[in-house]
């Protein structure tokens, strides 16, 4: 990194002294792009923000309120070197490897600051690609970006909905914001005129006015928080989980004056991220422009109107994938851009990378669950992301949601299932009379991603309960103690100051038995189609299937798996018999026969069961029936040829 970089503390140091910004006039030769042909360059994308940012330090109403001492709070200023460069363990990565990296994010091709750009708007896209195009207009990923005009779910965002807290915190209109960000599954925010990240808001007055005192934190509306984690399901939770918080201020930093208004980069009233959307938020919830150049775009900052009259295409269109103007502008490439941008999040820590170098990366957490933008970061040392599977094997797309994009939980549109790989478990399946009703991923795929960093509420011993997005580990552990999620070494499973990671068994993560059975999330589909599964808190089971610890889960477990596992040993012992026995006995063609079907139609019952590998797990009953007649068919062809077996040995 050339010393041309901005230092961290120089950036700080500018904004804490409302340092004076280069003439709006100089942004293109502050911030001037890669030459046509030269590659875009991890330093090119932080030196490009200088000029943006410089206005900012000059003008945002966040340093107004400070200079006038009517804020409460600090500030950390967060921008593209920090979260490009130092990032995720970047900056001691490069210090171990002299190398720097963007670790957490993929950046896009091309930034709201590439300016004029090529972008045509994805309407134009539908004129030839009707069929994807409106899968994609009804998805999730058309909608995590949207004006305040556009938000049919309610008329007034400064009105509770989904309980008591409101979209838009206290102080904070629709005029002076850009864009909302989220939708109904899990959270609201918003960027403000300026197209910083709302991280505040404002007590005794308004925003747009510069009125009242500027507050860290209660920024960001919680669904899950507002509607389902009412102050009597919290008392329910604390029955069977110490310390649960039950009263609005034992919600501490997460939490803010509003049952339901959380604190999201940031802590409720001690600390704010200063972070305009060109360090952060357009990496995954895209915006563009068509403005000339930055300059332009300088110039209407503050001004929210005349932003939203130039933008060209919001969420995650299909030029973030298919690039600036796709074919439309000469390009040849499909995509350049995948999923891996906004869902492969990885982290790099000294430690791990000192064990294993070829397993030197984790996925990304904040706090004790796994982060948002996760899944391919989850999946990349499991067994499927090595055999070659990538998003798209399973994924459509276009259709990112094939439920109704209002609902709190997302079905995703999938080109395939997991029976059309697994077969072997699909043939098992089928046969199940206790969970037949439910989807592989009802137990190998649970909700364990947090969209809030709600760290207040992460449990993750118990499951629970800041659980949003789906996790792709797949593999289940069966272990009456071994958990998903451990704290970094040296650290107790108390420990709540900082990221946790993914706990690996030979190289790889899996599903601990409290995750996958008797996990607690109000946005997880499958637990939502299957009654709540065996959640202490949402299950319409019996309670004595209601699981607060891991070691009642594996006790179950054990009741299928122990007779099954018994009975396979018993079966091959009385097959070893029969083989030799069969191919020593002197018998007529017929008998001989009978026998050589009994006993390769119990092998073939053996070879079943192994091949499904759950012994007994995906069908308790049938399994266990299947195994017995295995056992009767290799004692029947020890009978026909007047054989015996061995004395049986009894197992402990």
């Amino acid at each position: 990194m050339r010393s041309t970089w901005m230092s961290r503390a120089g950036v700080a140091a500018a904004a804490l002294a409302l340092a004076a910004a280069a003439p709006a006039s100089a942004a293109e030769k502050e911030a001037a792009p890669a030459a046509p042909g030269s590659p875009r360059t991890l330093q090119g994308y932080v030196e490009q923000e200088k000029a943006f940012y410089d206005h900012l330090k000059k003008n945002h109403p966040i340093f107004k309120y400070e200079k006038d001492g009517r804020l409460v709070g600090k500030y950390t200023i967060s921008d593209r070197e920090e979260e490009f460069v130092e990032f995720g363990g970047g900056k001691a990565y490069a210090e171990k490897t002299g190398d720097h990296a963007s670790i957490t994010y993929r950046l896009g091709q091309e930034s709201i600051l590439d300016l004029p750009n090529k972008f045509v708007g994805s309407k134009k896209c539908g004129e030839c690609h009707p069929a994807q195009y409106e899968k994609w207009k009804r998805s999730r990923h058309n909608l995590v970006v949207r004006f305040p005009d556009e938000m049919v779910e309610t008329k007034d965002l400064t009105r509770p909905q989904f309980g008591e807290a409101p979209i838009l915190p206290p102080g904070i209109t629709p005029d002076a914001v850009y864009a909302i960000i989220g939708t109904p599954r899990t959270k609201y925010g918003f960027l403000d005129a300026w197209l910083v990240r709302g991280t505040y808001h404002v007590e005794g007055g308004l925003l747009r006015d510069g009125t009242g005192t500027l507050v860290a934190g209660g920024n960001q509306h919680s669904r899950t928080w507002a509607e389902s984690l009412t102050p009597e399901v919290a008392k329910q939770i604390a029955t069977w989980v110490p310390g649960f918080p039950t009263k609005l201020e034992e919600f501490g930093d997460n939490g803010s004056k509003t049952w339901g208004l959380t604190s999201y980069g940031s802590k409720n009233r001690k600390s704010m991220m200063f972070q305009p959307a060109t360090a952060y938020c357009e990496v995954c919830h895209s915006f563009k422009f068509d403005f000339k150049s930055q300059e332009e775009l300088i110039q209407a900052l503050g001004k929210p109107e005349e932003l939203r009259k130039h933008t060209i295409n919001k969420g995650i269109s299909c030029e973030e994938c298919h690039g600036a103007g796709a074919h439309l502008m000469g390009a040849r490439a499909s995509a350049s851009s995948n999923c891996e941008r906004c869902h492969q999040r990885f982290v790099w820590n000294a430690d791990e990378a000192a064990k294993d170098p070829r397993q030197a990366f984790n996925a990304y957490f904040k706090s004790r669950c796994p982060s948002c933008g996760t899944e391919g970061s989850q999946a990349y040392y499991t067994a499927h992301w090595e055999s070659g599977m990538t998003c798209s094997t399973c994924h459509d797309p276009h259709e990112v949601t094939a439920n109704d994009w209002r609902e709190r939980v997302t079905v995703p549109g999938l080109k395939k299932e997991c029976q059309d790989c697994h077969q072997a478990q699909a043939s098992m399946f089928v046969h199940n009379d206790v969970h037949g009703a439910n989807k592989c991923s009802s137990c190998h795929m649970p909700s364990m991603m947090s969209c809030e960093n709600f760290g207040t509420i992460q449990y993750t011993d118990v499951a629970g309960f800041d659980t949003q997005r789906t996790s792709h580990i797949f593999k289940i552990l069966v272990d009456p103690k071994a958990k998903t999620l451990d704290p970094p070494p040296g650290k107790d499973r108390n420990w709540k100051e900082g990221a946790w990671r993914l706990a690996k068994k030979d190289g790889k993560p899996f599903v601990d038995l409290m995750w996958a059975c008797g996990r607690t999330s109000w946005g997880d589909d499958d637990l939502e189609s299957a009654g709540g599964c065996h959640s202490p808190t949402r299950s319409e089971l019996s309670k004595d299937l209601h699981f607060t610890n891991q070691q009642q889960i594996y006790d179950r477990l054990m009741g299928w798996q122990g007779p099954v596992k018994q009975g396979v040993a018993e079966a091959k012992r009385l097959l070893e018999a029969a083989r030799p026995a069969i191919a020593r006995a002197k018998l007529p063609p017929a008998k001989l026969g009978q026998a050589t079907l009994m006993a390769n139609q119990a092998q073939s019952i053996l070879d079943t069961v192994a091949a499904d590998g759950s012994s007994g797990v995906h069908a308790p009953r049938y399994t266990i029936e299947k195994v017995k007649e295995a056992q009767v068919l290799a004692q029947g062809a020890l009978d026909v040829v007047g054989a015996k077996a061995p004395r049986k040995v009894s197992m402990r």
